[in-house]
This record gives structure tokens, sequence and C-alpha cells, in this order.
């Protein structure tokens, strides 16, 4: 992407490097299930502990799409190392919408990226 100059002057090429990224899935789901399994061991209700186990063995086996939702990140935070990268990302829809060069980078597995 092109460069804004935040760093001072940028030489041809030099990347822009991530300091860390962490991904968020969408299991609220099976976190609603797991709280609610500690409940029963805090409270030792071997019973219903079972229960909820054979429950969410039996969910996870049958709904594919749910073990898919649990796998697959929905959203991914980056930090940035530089005061740069963090602007490029914040340009990033603008520029691929605008530069044709850089259109290429508009999908990443198959999904629009919105930054």
């Amino acid at each position: 992407m092109p460069s804004l100059g935040l760093d001072g002057p940028e030489e041809e090429g030099k990347p822009i490097k991530i300091a860390v990224i962490t991904f968020a899935f969408d299991n609220s789901k099976v976190i609603k299930w797991l709280r609610e399994r500690g409940n029963y061991i805090k409270n030792e209700q071997w019973d219903k502990l079972e229960r909820i186990n054979n429950d969410i063995k039996t969910a996870i086996k049958r709904d594919g799409t749910l073990l898919d939702k649990l796998q697959r990140p929905c959203s991914v935070f980056a930090t940035f190392e530089s005061e740069e990268g963090y602007n490029r990302a914040l340009l990033y829809n603008n520029v691929i919408e605008t530069l044709p060069e850089f259109g290429k980078y508009k999908m990443f597995l198959g999904q629009d990226i919105e930054i």
C-alpha cells in the first residue's frame, strides 16, 4: 500500500509489521454451556453435569455448522508495530476501492475484508 510518510521517509518495499494478532470466534453458545457445566460442578450436581456433557457432545456431532462456527474466526484484532501500519489499515477499504492495483486484496478466504 502507498506510504503515508508517518514514520519518516520509507524505503520501497519495506514491510509494515504486525506485533500481535488475536482471533475472535462465534462461540457464545458453547461458552453458555460451559458456564452451566461449571455451575453443576461447583454445586456437585453430577446428574445434571452428565446431561450437559452429553448435550454438548451431541450438538457438536450433529450440527456441522456449529463446529465450523467454533473453528472459523469471525473477527481479527491486529496490533501494528508502527503508527504507519495502523493508519494504512484505517485507509485499507478506501485504497482497495480507489487504486486498481490493490483491488486484488479485497478478498481473503473468499470473504470481503472489512476494516
